[in-house]
């Protein structure tokens, strides 16, 4: 089964030939790659399409990662898709394991895995911290159910977009599966949109959240209705 890969990409000079990178090296390759270049002032394209001419590069004014997201996934003509931040990395087995998983579970609308820290400028050497749950990096789903939910929202400080995403996805009922196995890994960069906490930033997760209770009272509305 094939798929498309789409990054999302602002000022990611520094990390995204390693990330696209990591795609080439999957033991199942791409049928796509699209790298959204999110309104950069550094050299992100040129260093993006310099790796591989089967690169698309698409640039855009900056809206943020999940309006990159989205267009990148719309841009894809594959079955299913796969996200990859542009300061991550994926392991050579990511793609295939999760496609197995795919094929073999029909009723499974996405995939992903575990995740493990490392430090910007150092080798992943096994023990850095692990985590789960489903991220942009992490997962693979099928194309069509990502536009049946429709684009990934930037809220103000560009933070818990994916959280938004994620919850409208198990609103509409669809099923999800981890794989119990770190697949990619985290880059954590000092000053990045992602690390440490910053009050400015932090304020799209309580937009997010706000967004999740009006959608709850709307559900509970209609069905008082009913």
């Amino acid at each position: 089964m094939e798929y498309g890969v789409v990054i999302p990409a602002w000022n990611a000079g520094r990390t995204i030939a390693q990330a696209l990178d990591s795609v080439f090296a999957q033991s199942k390759q791409p049928a796509q790659v699209v790298v959204v270049d999110d309104g950069s002032t550094d050299d992100t394209a040129s260093i993006a399409q310099s790796v591989s001419d089967l690169v698309q590069i698409v640039k855009q004014e900056n809206q943020g990662p999940g309006a990159a997201s989205s267009r990148g996934m719309g841009l894809l003509t594959t079955p299913l898709g796969a996200f990859l931040d542009a300061d991550d990395i994926w392991l050579p087995s990511k793609m295939a394991c999760q496609i197995d998983i795919l094929v073999k579970m029909p009723d499974v609308d996405l995939v992903f895995s575990k995740m493990r820290q490392i430090r910007h400028g150092c080798a992943d050497d096994g023990t850095g911290e692990e985590r789960g749950g489903a991220t942009r990096s992490t997962l693979t789903i099928r194309r069509e159910v990502f536009l049946s939910v429709g684009d990934i929202i930037d809220p103000k400080g560009n933070r818990g977009d994916f959280v938004d995403w994620m919850a409208r996805f198990r609103e509409a009922g669809h099923r999800e599966h981890e794989i119990n196995e770190v697949l990619a890994l985290r880059r954590i960069i000092p000053g990045s949109l992602s690390f440490g906490r910053d009050i400015t930033k932090d304020k799209g997760y309580l937009e997010v959240a706000h967004r999740a209770i009006l959608r709850a009272r709307k559900r509970q509305s209609s069905t008082g209705n009913k």
